[in-house]
């Protein structure tokens, strides 16, 4: 009966979840429970594996065990009886049993994240709710191996220590940002807010096989609501300190029998900032003036076997973010010091303003038992940045950059339906970009009228898994890949290029202990391009690479009411990139080698119905293993000579971070409650190689109170975000002499209502 049980479960994960997944083709919305029922020939190919295993067992014993099969075939045939019930991720329901069964696609195919052998941290739209995640930087609140840093107007995201603080718009960040399987490259496009979300996947580690292009740390997959046929609408108003006024509106339709279309449309703006510049009276750290964010997707279903999903998105977005001197420092070219938490003292304003968008197709074509994608996606970042980078009342470094960037990418996959022994994908990419300033002033004058990076890739990936026995998978992946980067620097006359071929890999091997424990381990490579600084034309650097062994084991327990996943991971991470800021600018360096190592945990327990607990944890330790030529800076700016980092912190590696959740529902005779509470302890990390500049720990705290009315739409939910008012940072650094020490303070307590609806 063991292999009765794991064969049936191996069905549900290769063939049921694909059914979940693929609901949608005739333009069905996908169920919260999809209860699907096994077919005759599905009965006869457990029959057939089950057969294949008993190979080698007595003759008696064997036919004993086929006999009891066999009636256990008859009981799973149709009109006798149903299989497990598979739940969806959209609405982050639970199964009857506790816990939701989450689907994700880190394999390019639909599975159980249970059964996937890697590090996966999941939350679909209802968990991002319920934790008070509403951008892409809240994310880290979540996923205790992951910080974002946000300098100037990007985002740096770092999974497990590794990440990026290059900020050109063609600095693309080793942990890779998709967006319904569309790679969006550019720094100043990863921070955004959240609406009609799916689901969201954060995977650990190099995925240099099937996703490859720069997710040496890590991807971070963002899938949003596909439409539905059945007429949806959800909006809803919010209210919060500092005048904060939030709208986001959702509707989705059917428009033909073979074609449903939906519009998301956000608008956010904060009335009052912060803080306030000293100097010239202007507020800081508003986070949207008037910011607009516009996404649609078209679903169209060509008969049985060709769906066709059309997105366009645009978003014009500006917030006001201000550098200051820090705590106990005093600004060399002024004498200012620390203007208060979220002031400034500069006679410009710190302004950022994003323009972004894109267009994108994927079709999905059933080629008998072989399933063909096509994703073809165009994207354009236009960015204006204002920057007091001497951060005094004195106009001695007023910097302002006006940004360029657009990509076009290709991706073509094809891969067997999973029903066999051997689960296979394959496929190309295609990438092509070109991004620049045009141009960059320093006080008012071009330093750069215009420069610009093109990038073409081009790479041809395949990954293949074969169940050795019933429990036990192999898994292999290759990826090859070429990139050819062209340089040019009118003014200059300068023009260069740089190009490289790379091989990158996956080698994973996965058992089934039970069929509710899975223990896995891995061997993965992958490796981040190299480029050009646009800030210092001529300054070129090379492509790291980062070699990753991982294992942990996954598990369902007490009729799947309790999760305990747990891991470890050691990195050998070579040639790093760094960048080190001067005056005006920047100097990106190859000059770092590291080892990070660390464990990982997460427990979610559902103890009784509507209670929802859930924590997790990372422990992280990262030493440079050489560093030769670092740079040690005074509070000022002033440079002590070049030394060797070897044992010292890598940047952006907490050595502790913990973070938990709960979640509790009930009905009550005036209505259904909905009650939350999250934190997260960060013990801190370090922003500079020299370890000067730290984040100290903190912990944040969210709540949150809903109320819905008996057989209502409405719902009305007061909510408060890091209630204690910690003090935490967007990011540190230290400018040379005569600037010195500068830093951005992150949010402090946010607190409002939403009143939504939704049918």
């Amino acid at each position: 009966m063991a292999y009765l049980s794991e064969n049936a479960r191996l069905l549900d994960s290769d063939n049921a979840i694909d059914v979940a997944a693929s609901s949608s083709r005739g333009g069905e919305k996908m169920k919260t429970q999809s209860h699907y029922e096994l077919k005759s020939w599905e009965a006869v190919q457990i029959h057939r594996r089950l057969a294949g295993s008993l190979a080698g067992k007595s003759a008696a014993g064997g036919l004993k065990l086929c006999l009891v099969t066999s009636a256990a075939m008859l009981a799973l045939t149709p009109n006798l009886a149903t299989a497990q019930t598979v739940t969806g991720v959209q609405d982050g329901a639970t199964s009857p049993a506790g816990l939701e069964d989450i689907v994700v696609t880190a394999n390019r195919r639909s599975e159980r994240a249970q059964d996937v052998p890697m590090a996966i941290s999941t939350m679909s739209n209802a968990a991002l709710e319920q934790r008070g995640v509403a951008s892409t930087t809240d994310l880290q609140q979540v996923v205790p191996s992951l910080t974002f840093n946000y300098p100037v107007n990007v985002g740096s995201p770092y999974i497990r220590g590794v990440g990026s603080e290059l900020i050109d718009p063609t600095s693309e960040s080793p942990v890779a940002l998709y967006v319904d399987d569309v790679y969006v490259a550019a720094p100043q496009t990863s921070l955004f807010k959240l609406t009609s979300i799916q689901q969201i996947d954060v995977l650990s580690g190099p995925q240099g096989t099937l996703f490859g292009r720069n997710s040496t740390g890590g991807v971070v997959q963002i899938r949003t609501l596909d439409p539905s046929h059945d007429l949806t609408f959800n909006a809803s108003v919010t209210y919060g300190n500092y005048d904060m006024l939030s709208i986001p509106l959702y509707v989705s339709t059917s428009l033909t029998d073979n074609v449903a279309a939906d519009l998301s449309v956000l608008y956010e703006n904060q009335g009052r900032g912060y803080g306030r510049n000293l100097v010239n009276g202007f507020e800081t750290f508003k986070q949207a003036d008037n910011n607009i964010s516009l996404r649609s997707k078209w679903l169209i279903s060509l008969g049985d076997k060709t769906t066709i999903r059309i997105a366009a998105d645009y978003a014009n977005l500006i917030n006001t973010n201000a550098y200051q001197k820090p705590q106990g420092t005093i600004s060399p070219i002024s004498g200012d010091g620390y203007p208060g938490r979220y002031n400034a003292n500069g006679d410009q304003i710190d302004r950022s303003k994003l323009e972004t968008g894109g267009v994108s197709a994927t079709i999905d074509q059933q080629v008998g038992d072989l399933d063909l994608t096509s994703i073809t996606a165009y994207r354009k970042v236009k960015a204006n940045l204002k920057l007091d980078d001497d951060v005094s009342p004195i106009a001695a470094l007023n910097l302002e950059l006006f940004e360029n960037y657009r990509s076009f990418s290709q991706e073509v996959r094809l891969k067997n339906s999973g029903k066999s022994r051997l689960k296979w994908v394959v496929g190309a990419f295609y990438y092509d970009s070109k991004g620049g300033y045009e141009p960059f002033l320093v006080n008012g004058a071009a330093a750069i009228p215009k420069d610009a990076q093109q990038t073409t890739s081009v790479a041809a990936f395949g990954q293949a898994t074969f169940a050795v026995t019933p429990t036990v998978n192999l898994t292999g992946g290759l990826r090859y890949t070429y990139e050819k980067q062209t340089f040019t620097f009118p003014a200059g006359s300068l023009q260069d290029d740089q190009s490289v071929n790379r091989l990158t890999f996956r080698i994973a091997i996965d058992k089934h202990l039970t069929p509710d424990v899975l223990a896995y381990a891995s061997f993965n490579r992958g490796f981040k391009s190299g480029g050009y600084n646009l800030i210092s034309p001529g300054n070129a650097f090379k492509p790291e690479n980062l070699d990753s062994y991982e294992g942990g084991i996954k598990s369902e327990l007490f009729d799947r009411s309790v999760r305990i996943n747990l891991g470890g991971f050691y990195y050998d991470y070579s040639n790093q990139q760094y960048l080190l800021p001067v005056l005006g600018g920047n100097i990106v360096v190859n000059a770092a080698a590291s080892k990070i190592w660390g464990i990982e945990g997460k427990l979610e327990v559902i103890p009784l119905s509507g209670l929802s607990l859930s924590t997790a944890f990372t422990v992280m330790h990262g030493r440079y293993s050489n560093y030769p030529g670092a740079v040690r800076t005074d509070q000022d700016g002033n440079a002590s000579p070049p030394f060797n980092a070897r044992g010292n912190h890598t940047v952006n590696t907490p050595d502790f971070v913990i973070s938990g959740s709960a979640s509790y529902s009930f009905d009550t005779s005036f209505g259904h409650i909905d009650a939350d509470l999250s934190g997260q302890y960060n013990g801190g990390y370090y922003f500079t190689v020299d370890n000067r500049l730290e984040q100290p720990s903190y912990f944040l705290l969210n709540a949150g109170l809903a109320w819905s009315p008996e057989n209502s739409p409405l719902r009305v939910r007061v909510w408060a975000k890091n209630l204690t008012d910690a003090r935490y940072y967007q990011t540190k650094l230290s400018i040379g002499n005569p600037v010195g020490d500068a830093q951005r303070q992150a949010d402090p307590r946010t607190y409002g209502v939403t009143l939504s609806i939704k049918f």
